[in-house]
């Protein structure tokens, strides 16, 4: 009664969800979309803050000496030769806020990948110990009927009992374990449906797809942002040296109401001109200077730290995937047939039960470590597509 009250808890749990609806559900109800979004849109502002033009002063003056009424407009001009570069930084700033947020979507994307193949993967486990359970349940009474008429001693029969019981004990843990991998899916989709999502699809999906591509670090959206740091500090720098550069500031209005020259407006041009008296901004020049060279270096070693990443990246991907086939394709099936054969013979009365034990217990190590597999094989494979900024 166990197994098929295990089922029926199951069915009756949510629909089966796919992958491509948990992402999509993902991007619907968690945080980390806007939050991408708003940092972009962030960026975006902070350009149009840069090229905004400084607004003239217009002052007016009422005083008691002739003429008596002033009016002044100022003009600063300062801005035309920091202006571009100026523009230049806050465009690289859109760059990297583009780049962090096609990171963070792509880790967002992995982070559903790997917990939805974990959720798979665990209620794959549970299918196949209550697979195996049942197994132990059918040789459990194949031994008792050998027992009744006296085939087998009771020390047998007792090990078979036994190897079932602790069946059931592992049975209990899967169970657990599915339930909790249910739990952290919902918890990654952002789930408010009742219930917990229940994973529908193919555990080995992709595992036979060409996975021989290589990309160059600059395709990494880490450095990316790194690049767009570097262009960055680079135009503040240029924008620093082009500011020693004095520009003058026009001012410009009229004077008026002289009780000696009645209807008469007198006109008022005139300049100021910055006096490098105390500094010339060679500090602040220093300072971008240095941070020019702070971003240089570290766009060096973040594309070290890519070229890395990758590296490892591909060969967890390779090798993972090469042992998810291997068990898939040659061990399970092998290790099923042994199975098969061992408890025929043990039917049979042409052999003990020690055989048929380790047939059940070599099968369940092997399909549970093909499970593990095929789960380290969607991980590494979610890892690889997130260091590429693949959202999909």
């Amino acid at each position: 009664m166990l197994i098929p009250l295990v089922a029926l808890l199951l069915a009756q749990q949510a629909p089966g969800l796919t992958l491509q609806e948990a992402l999509r559900q993902a991007r619907e109800a968690r945080g980390r979309p806007a939050a991408a979004a708003a940092g972009v849109a962030e960026a975006r502002a902070e350009r149009r803050f840069a090229g905004r033009i400084p607004n003239p002063g217009v002052s007016y003056e009422r005083t008691g000496d002739t003429p008596r009424q002033h009016l002044l407009v100022d003009q600063d001009f300062s801005w035309l030769l920091t202006r571009g570069p100026d523009r230049a930084a806050a465009a690289a700033g859109i760059r990297r806020a583009q780049a962090d947020s096609l990171q963070t979507m792509a880790e967002l994307v992995e982070e559903v990948r790997v917990a939805f193949f974990e959720a798979l993967g665990a209620r794959e486990t549970l299918r196949l110990v209550e697979e195996q359970t049942g197994y132990n349940d059918s040789l459990t009474r194949i031994a008792r009927a050998r027992l009744d008429v006296g085939d087998i001693s009771r020390f047998e029969y007792e090990q078979v009992a036994q190897d079932g019981r602790r069946a059931l004990l592992l049975l209990s843990e899967t169970r657990e374990a599915a339930r909790v991998a249910d739990a952290a899916l919902s918890q990654a989709i952002g789930w408010r449906g009742p219930g917990n999502p229940q994973p529908a699809g193919a555990l080995d999906a992709e595992l036979d797809a060409d996975t021989s591509l290589v990309l160059s670090p600059d395709s990494v959206p880490a450095v990316r942002a790194a690049v767009a740091d570097s262009l960055a500090a680079a135009a503040t720098l240029r924008s620093a040296r082009m500011g020693r550069v004095p520009l003058p500031s026009l001012t410009a209005g009229a004077e008026w109401d002289d009780p000696t020259d009645p209807g008469h407006t007198l006109s008022v041009l005139g300049i100021a001109l910055p006096l490098p008296l105390w500094h010339s901004g060679g500090a602040e020049v220093a300072l971008a200077g240095a941070r020019a060279q702070l971003a240089a270096a570290e766009t060096r070693e973040a594309r070290l730290e890519a070229g890395r990443a990758l590296a490892e990246a591909r060969v967890r991907l390779v090798e993972s995937a090469r042992r998810a086939r291997f068990g898939r394709d040659s061990l399970v099936p092998a290790a099923r047939e042994l199975r098969l054969r061992a408890v025929a013979a043990y039917r049979a009365g042409e052999t003990g039960v020690t055989p048929v034990l380790d047939a059940l217990r070599s099968e369940r190590d092997v399909v549970l470590s093909g499970v593990r597999d095929l789960q380290a094989f969607q991980a590494a494979l979610a890892r690889w597509r997130a260091l590429f900024g693949r959202v999909e």
